[in-house]
């Protein structure tokens, strides 16, 4: 590929989501050929999906989660469950463009909730106490999060649109606080366009602009990944992480450093900008410099370790080369 730009950019931001949208429906109507006279389905529904996802709607990320699943069906001879899959996918139909804002556990998410829960703790060996939250935490995070993207919209434009063009649903989740870990935010491959964030946390628009750049960051890299991984090492070969006290795979450290460097651009800034007063600004440049902190330990750790794809070395190179041009 050609040498990636670092700095926010929408338009990319849009071609990806376009391009998650295309290759979904690409690999569907490889599944219906592969499936006709095997299975029955509604051809006419699933051709209506493909269509759909070849042009420019936005579907439910429950139906990326669904392609996978139903993938998984088949190659398991579980015929009932796949032809389930098919009407569910069937049935699908585009959503209004814009982001939604919904609240785990609510009737608006109906079993989509399940569905989310399940593949946000598929990693048996973290208890993340992923949980719906109570109603008051929902209501006061919603708030949080209005002026979090409002902060965004006035003094990082670019980065605010390429977040709605990749983000289309953020989900309020609550955790358990006696879990060994505490869930943050996350999102997760199988869910593209979904970023999960917990509302017992992320106490002001600072806060929600710093984590936003962060959980977008990884949906970005995700978009990049159609064709290509970021890195050959195997999942199963940890490394000692930076940034958490369990050891990592190394794609999980290279998406951790990576995203500390968009967090710094974007921390650095919101404190140039006029949007905040002294004490925010001091806020920011704190955050930034962890980010600084966690970039330098996380980049030495891919530096060393990493198996880099020619989309990898680019991606990080790009990072790297911001982080230089600030010291």
């Amino acid at each position: 590929m050609s040498r990636f730009d670092f700095h926010p950019d929408a338009s990319r931001a849009l071609s990806l989501d376009r391009g998650m949208h295309r290759e979904l429906g690409l690999s569907l109507r490889h599944v219906c050929e592969a499936s006709k006279g095997a299975i029955e389905f509604d051809q006419i529904g699933m051709h209506r999906l493909i269509e759909v996802l070849s042009g420019s709607a936005v579907i439910s990320p429950a139906v990326f989660a669904r392609y996978y699943e139903l993938v998984e069906a088949i190659t398991g001879d579980r015929f009932d469950d796949a032809q389930r899959l098919f009407d569910e996918l069937a049935g699908a139909r585009p959503r209004t463009h814009g982001l939604q804002v919904v609240t785990l556990g609510d009737p608006e998410l109906g079993a989509e909730s399940e569905r989310y829960t399940r593949l946000m703790n598929a990693d048996t060996s973290i208890d993340l106490g992923f949980l719906p939250p109570t109603p008051e935490v929902a209501s006061a995070f919603r708030e949080r999060l209005v002026r979090g993207l409002r902060l965004l919209d006035t003094a990082l434009p670019e980065l605010a649109k390429e977040i709605r063009a990749i983000v289309h649903q953020i989900v309020i989740v609550g955790s358990d606080p006696r879990a060994k870990y505490q869930f943050d935010g996350g999102s997760h491959y199988q869910l593209w366009g979904a970023l999960f964030l917990n509302g017992n946390f992320h106490p002001d628009q600072i806060a929600i602009a710093e984590v936003l750049a962060h959980e977008s960051a990884h949906s970005l890299l995700f978009g990049f990944c159609t064709h290509e991984p970021l890195v050959r090492n195997d999942d199963n070969e940890l490394f000692s992480s930076p940034l958490r006290v369990d050891k990592r795979p190394m794609d999980g450290i290279y998406h951790a450093t990576f995203v500390s460097a968009r967090m710094h651009w974007a921390m650095s800034q919101l404190a140039r900008s006029d949007a905040l007063d002294i004490q925010q600004k001091e806020h920011a440049c704190a955050a930034a410099e962890a980010d600084a902190r966690n970039f330098n330990a996380g980049y030495g750790v891919v530096a060393e370790h990493a198996d880099l794809t020619n989309l990898g070395r680019s991606l990080m190179a790009s990072a790297k080369a911001y982080m230089d041009s600030v010291r």
